[in-house]
C-alpha cells in the first residue's frame, strides 16, 4: 500500500501550540464569575456538544474512507500499468530486430519517464506531455511489427492489447491525480470546521479553571489539531503523509534487465 513518511517538525508545534492556547484561554475564561458559579444549562449544552461530536466523527470517517480508497485505487492502476509494460517487454522477445529493440527501448524510456518525472508532476496536478508522446510512439512501433509468421503476429496482437491496457490505466491514474472533487473539498472543510468547533464550543459555553478540565480540553485540542493535519495530508496522494510511490515502475525497470 502507501508509504509512511516522517511527520514534519511544524506539526508538533501546531499540536503543542493548540494545547497551550486552549489551556491559557481556559485559565482566563474559567475565572469569570459565571464559570465559578456554574450558571449553565448542562443538559442542553451537553446534548448540543454531543451532536457536534457525532457530526465531526461522521464527516471525518467519510473523508478518510474516500481519500484512502482513492489512494489504494491509484496504486492499483499503477501496478496494472507497470505489469502491462513488463508483459510487452516479454512478448516482443520473438519479434525480429530492429522492431524488437525499438519497442523495448520505448518501453524502458516510458517507464523511466513516469517514475522519474511524471510522478512529481502529478503532485502538481499535471501530466507529462513527453510520456504521452512516448506512449503514442510505442503503439505506432508495435503496429509496425510484421503480421507474419504466426508467432510474430501473435506477439504483435498481445503487445497491442497490453499497450491499450497501459493507456487505459495511465488515463485513470492521471484523472485521479488531476481531478478536483467537490465532495472531498466539502468533507475536508467540514472536518476542519468540526475540529475547531469541538474545542471552541466548550470554551464558549464556559469551563471552570480546574486542572482536570484544562488538561482534558488541552489534550482534546492537541488530538484534533493532529487529526485535521492528517486529514489535509490524506488529500495529497503523491506527496502527503501517506503517499503512493512509483515503486511498480522502478521494479519494472529492474525486471527488464533480467528479460532475455
Amino acid at each position: 500500500m502507501s508509504n509512511m513518511i516522517a511527520v514534519p517538525g511544524y506539526v508538533y508545534l501546531l499540536v503543542v501550540g493548540s494545547m497551550l492556547i486552549t489551556a491559557v484561554v481556559m485559565v482566563f475564561a474559567g475565572r469569570r464569575k459565571r464559570a465559578k458559579e456554574g450558571e449553565y444549562n448542562s443538559d442542553a449544552l451537553g446534548f448540543v456538544g454531543g451532536v457536534f461530536n457525532a457530526l465531526f466523527i461522521v464527516v471525518l470517517a467519510f473523508y478518510t474512507v474516500i481519500t484512502w480508497t482513492e489512494a489504494d485505487t491509484t496504486e492499483q492502476h499503477t501496478a496494472a500499468e507497470a505489469a502491462s509494460l513488463v508483459e510487452i517487454y516479454w512478448q516482443v522477445a520473438s519479434v525480429p530486430e530492429p522492431e524488437r529493440d525499438q519497442v523495448r527501448a520505448l518501453v524502458r524510456e516510458y517507464t523511466a519517464e513516469v517514475a522519474d518525472r511524471e510522478w512529481s508532476l502529478m503532485d502538481q496536478r499535471k501530466s507529462d506531455p513527453k510520456a504521452d508522446d512516448l506512449l503514442v510512439a510505442l503503439r505506432a512501433e508495435i503496429t509496425r511489427i510484421p503480421a507474419e509468421p504466426e508467432p510474430v503476429a501473435a506477439a504483435r496482437d498481445a503487445a497491442l492489447e497490453n499497450v491499450r491496457t497501459v493507456t487505459d490505466e495511465r488515463r485513470a491514474r492521471i484523472e485521479q491525480a488531476t481531478g478536483d472533487s467537490s465532495l472531498l473539498k466539502l468533507l475536508l472543510f467540514g472536518t476542519i470546521v468540526g475540529g475547531v468547533a469541538m474545542v471552541t464550543f466548550p470554551l464558549l459555553i464556559g469551563f471552570s479553571a480546574d486542572l482536570r478540565h484544562i488538561l482534558s480540553l488541552a489534550a482534546l485540542a492537541g488530538i484534533l489539531a493532529f487529526t485535521v493535519y492528517f486529514a489535509i495530508e490524506l488529500d495529497q496522494p503523491f506527496r502527503g503523509l501517506i503517499r503512493v510511490e512509483p515503486d511498480s515502475f522502478r521494479t519494472a525497470l529492474t525486471e527488464y534487465q533480467r528479460i532475455p
